[in-house]
């Protein structure tokens, strides 16, 4: 997601409007269409890819980062769920570990497959960090919001190498 800046919502999610993956998925897919961020497929895609790709991360406690291909896309965002009950969620990458039960969980909507796996990995360094993770998890909602986007210009700035060199010259320049 380093060539378009990502929108960054952070939702509250009372253990009533949310019982299992689908109702967060609404619940989330609203948000993102009222935003102008996904197509209306968006919704029934990230749950049909977490039925079929699981993404619960087992951290201490677990996390899940749910995601949809990019042809549902519109623009790019990242939605913080934290769920004030944990839902269940597959591992990733492991089909006959039990369910996790996920209190955070960070929506990747990208368009691009590309940036969708760059986001994966900045999500991966902020969800396995517990003083980064805590940002998140405590205090407002705004807060939570501008730490992460703190994170990500951090972790951007680490791993995304400039489209020019800081001190090029042009031809005949010494």
């Amino acid at each position: 997601m380093a060539v378009n800046t990502p929108v960054i919502f952070v939702l509250d999610v009372p253990s009533v409007e949310c019982t299992d993956f689908a109702s967060l998925a609404r619940a989330v897919a609203a948000r993102l269409e009222a935003s102008g961020c996904v197509k209306a497929s968006w919704r029934e895609a990230v749950i049909l890819r977490e039925e079929r790709f699981p993404t619960g991360l087992p951290l201490e406690p677990p996390a899940a980062i749910p995601h949809a291909d990019g042809e549902h896309t519109l623009a790019d965002a990242f939605v913080i769920a934290r769920l004030a009950e944990p839902l269940a969620f597959g591992a990733m990458g492991d089909s006959d570990a039990g369910a996790l039960q996920v209190r955070l969980a960070v929506f990747i909507v990208a368009c691009d497959g590309m940036a969708q796996v760059e986001a994966l990995e900045r999500l991966l360094s902020i969800l396995g960090d517990g003083a980064r993770r805590e940002r998140l998890e405590a205090g407002s909602a705004e807060n939570a919001r501008r730490s992460f986007e703190a994170m990500l210009e951090q972790l951007g700035a680490l791993t995304t190498a400039p489209d020019t060199p800081p001190h090029s010259q042009k031809p005949g320049q010494t």
